[in-house]
């Protein structure tokens, strides 16, 4: 993707994360998950923030992912719940994060 097709994002908020590795979870330092694969909850609540020009301040969002080995080797899936309050353009914005 070009840098003249990429949107404009910044969210900034509160977060409660919680997955199967040990405490301090290597995933969030590139390194190996300490079971083998990296499965986890993470829940968002978006105090300020916006997607272009769709603003997403108050919007929540949770995510339930999962990765086969390390996070930065990909191949990972995730699962979106995004608060019903928003609109369509916020659902698709946070959707597009």
């Amino acid at each position: 993707m070009s840098a003249s097709t990429r949107t404009e994002w910044h969210i900034s908020g509160e977060s409660v994360v919680t997955c199967n590795c040990a405490w301090g979870c290597p995933c969030q330092f590139n390194a190996a998950p300490t079971s083998g694969r990296c499965q986890g909850l993470a829940v968002h609540e978006i105090r300020d923030g916006h997607f272009g020009s769709t603003p997403l301040a108050g919007r929540r969002f949770a995510q339930i992912v999962s990765w086969p080995g390390r996070i930065d080797q990909g191949d990972g899936t995730r699962l979106l719940v995004i608060d019903e309050r928003g609109s369509k353009d916020q659902r698709e914005a946070l959707g597009a994060c």
